[in-house]
């Protein structure tokens, strides 16, 4: 296992408790290493799937998903992950509206904002678990509740100040988890789109956030820091467990039999 992926586990397994297994994605080039024992999709199931299903079996079973041109189904995808360049007859919005958009003017818009690798070189994408990655990750992706995420941007805020700034376009989220991190070198939330939530089965109460390489360091120490602070953790102490019960006022007699209240 990779020396940052495994203290990044430990850091969230005891200060965030997430319900899957937090993930690294790595960007192979060609004729770099791919971890023995990946799995191939066209080769393990036969056929391809999307890069949603890959890091969702990766965060749920524990499995580590290589993900070459031919193994990754979504077109979208292809394109938003760099594995092809973006044609110039979609440039028009034609594979947004009317899906998502109104006008013409609204899908040219949403094409144009579609998070993208600079460059169309993309070998293979491999996902997994942090406890057992044997890479040092170009991302780390965290799926969890709305106070999960919460600590992590307080976490990535802790030494940089400021706020985390996330687009969100319902579509094509593998851009803001993947993309957005690694081309970017940002931090990033993410609301994970339909296509995921159909394909891939990700909740609808889960959100993710994904931390670049360069960040990895700095999430670790605040997520700490802030926790031994008291300022905020998981499980969040809610006050409403430390307050004084009001009961109704029929049981005011058993109260004062119980030696609860005075008469």
């Amino acid at each position: 296992m990779s020396d940052i992926s495994k203290r990044l586990d430990d850091c969230l397994s005891a200060y965030l408790r997430p319900l899957t297994y937090p993930i690294g994605i790595k960007f192979i080039k060609k004729g770099g290493p791919v971890p023995e024992k990946a799995k191939v999709p066209t080769k393990a199931f036969g056929h391809p799937i999307t890069m949603c299903q890959a890091t969702n079996l990766a965060r749920r079973f524990g499995w580590t998903v290589a993900m070459f041109k031919d193994d990754n189904c979504c077109p979208v995808a292809q394109v938003v992950l760099g594995y092809v360049e973006e044609p110039d007859f979609i440039k028009d919005g034609s594979i947004v509206k009317p899906l998502y958009a109104d006008t013409d003017e609204a899908a040219i818009k949403t094409q144009q904002f579609t998070p993208k690798m600079p460059h169309a070189d993309t070998y293979c994408i491999v996902a997994a678990p942090l406890n057992r990655a044997s890479f040092d990750p170009d991302v780390a992706l965290i799926y969890g509740n709305a106070a999960q995420i919460t600590r992590l941007v307080q976490a990535a805020l802790y030494k940089i100040g400021g706020y985390v700034e996330s687009r969100f376009a319902g579509r094509a989220a593998c851009g803001g988890e993947i993309v957005v991190p690694y081309a970017q070198n940002k931090c990033n939330v993410i609301i994970p789109g339909g296509g995921e939530r159909v394909f891939a089965m990700t909740s609808d109460d889960e959100l993710a956030f994904a931390i670049p390489a360069s960040q990895i360091e700095n999430v670790m120490i605040g997520l700490e820091t802030t926790h031994k602070s008291g300022i905020a953790r998981i499980p969040t102490p809610g006050m409403g467990t430390m307050v004084v019960p009001k009961f109704p006022k029929t049981y005011h007699d058993l109260e004062v039999y119980c030696g609860l209240a005075e008469k």
